[in-house]
């Protein structure tokens, strides 16, 4: 612009530099300095009608719109006291609730194991329900009384036998006859503890064996009692201990070394051969271990099948049995099959492996199974024909199908005094009454209600079945 600012056109000379002050303009540089104008509101001009705040006749109404209450400080609240529990209360309100789970636990099982017993469904004769009648006198009375009832004995001892010869009464003490416990055990002698050795520890024992037997060969050497050893030649050293020596035909001296190695590895197998045990031998070995395996214990176990018909099922149960010197029986019934067998523990213990993990009981059956295990059955002879039966081919689906449902399970292992069956056999029995009868035989007639009333989903799980 052409015209000067109004301070520039000032005459500062005429001005003392103390009271020569410029003019500053008015005007906030920070903008923390400038006043804050209240925001302009709106005039009402006309008063609002009544109709325009009723909410019935204007329903777009809010009446949030247009309030300006005043914000009162938030009044600080007092902090409320701790209010401490009873020490126990949650245990106790705990244990209530565990002890009406466990109730309904326990009537749910007792239903459930009533309801699988099928007690009912057994035909059973008036007898056998009807509780038998006391006798008229216990046999443990009879000795001592004159009459055959209670009633002639009187209160005096003219009833009784308590003189003379026929009374059991005397002035000895009788003594009840010992009973010899399953496994020869004595107060003296203790078991002794198995100890394994590491490999270092074998090595370390072997090492030192055979350094004090070439001590000792070395001895004898010294003393004349034994010629020295003639060296060991072989294609690898002959020439370094030949070196000194003249060697007029080299090819003579390499023959005779081949010849003295040929010889060693002889002499070697022809050691292995006779210490080598013959068939008769071998089985004969087997059987004394396995007698000594039956000295610690006589251990008897108890499975159930639901399906046994399957026959390469049934040839394996058997024959592996028969294998680990086990006796006992299998009974094959309609709903359910038993299958019981005692024997060693180590043999029982292979065995349980057998039945629990090997098998596959839910393979499906052919005729070229059949076929294939009937002549396995002839190769090997010593099996018994019920094993593999006949009928079992009527089982076998034409399709093949294979029965899901079936399973294997452990119902009941003990130890037992001695063996109660002299071989295995497999029995096919269309009721179960006469499986019953089978093992009533052998005075095992209770394994069978055992095995009826197993559950594997509620009964307790028992140790480890492979230890």
């Amino acid at each position: 612009p052409s015209e000067l600012h109004p301070m520039l056109r000032a005459d500062f000379k005429s001005l003392s530099s103390k009271t020569a002050r410029p003019a500053m303009p008015r005007i906030s540089s920070v903008k923390a300095n400038q006043r804050k104008e209240e925001p302009k509101r709106l005039k009402i001009e006309h008063e609002v009608p009544a109709s325009f705040a009723d909410p019935q006749k204007n329903p777009y109404l809010d009446p949030n719109l247009g309030r300006h209450t005043k914000v009162e400080p938030r009044q600080r609240k007092h902090g409320k006291r701790f209010q401490f529990v009873r020490p126990g209360r949650y245990v106790e309100k705990a244990d209530k609730l565990r002890a009406e789970a466990k109730v309904e636990q326990l009537k749910a099982e007792i239903k459930e194991r009533a309801a699988k017993a099928r007690l009912e469904e057994e035909v059973l004769d008036v007898n056998a329900i009807r509780p038998m009648e006391p006798p008229p006198i216990e046999w443990w009375d009879a000795p001592f009384l004159v009459g055959d009832t209670y009633g002639e004995a009187n209160s005096d001892t003219s009833g009784f036998k308590l003189d003379g010869p026929e009374s059991l009464i005397s002035i000895y003490v009788q003594h009840p006859v010992p009973l010899q416990p399953p496994a020869s055990i004595t107060n003296n002698e203790s078991a002794p503890s198995k100890i394994f050795l590491t490999q270092k520890e074998r090595k370390k024992i072997r090492r030192q064996r055979r350094m004090e037997q070439q001590r000792e060969h070395r001895e004898k050497v010294m003393l004349g009692l034994l010629p020295p050893d003639q060296p060991k030649l072989r294609m690898s050293n002959f020439m370094r201990i030949m070196a000194n020596q003249s060697v007029p035909d080299p090819t003579k001296l390499e023959a005779e070394v081949r010849k003295q190695v040929q010889a060693r590895i002889e002499k070697h197998e022809a050691e292995n051969r006779a210490n080598k045990l013959t068939r008769q031998q071998k089985a004969e070995k087997h059987e004394a271990k396995a007698k000594s395996e039956e000295t610690k214990g006589v251990v008897s176990v108890l499975f159930r099948v639901r399906n046994l018909k399957h026959p390469q099922h049934r040839y394996k149960v058997a024959v592996n049995a028969r294998q680990l010197h086990l006796t006992g029986t299998a009974l094959v019934c309609p709903d359910t099959s038993v299958i019981l067998v005692e024997g060693a523990e180590k043999f029982i213990k292979t065995y349980k492996k057998l039945l629990l993990r090997r098998i596959d009981w839910t393979a499906a059956a052919t005729i070229s199974d059949v076929s294939q295990i009937q002549s396995q059955v002839d190769v090997l002879g010593g099996t018994d024909a019920t094993d593999i039966d006949a009928n079992a081919n009527a089982d076998v689906g034409a399709d093949g199908s294979a029965d899901i449902d079936n399973e294997c399970h452990l119902v009941w292992q003990g130890q037992v005094q001695e063996r109660r069956f002299k071989d295995f056999r497999i029995r096919d029995c269309p009721t179960e009454t006469q499986a019953k009868n089978w093992l009533a035989g052998a005075g095992c007639e209770a394994l069978w209600r055992v095995a009826k009333q197993f559950d594997p989903e509620t009964s307790i799980p028992g140790l480890d079945p492979f230890l």
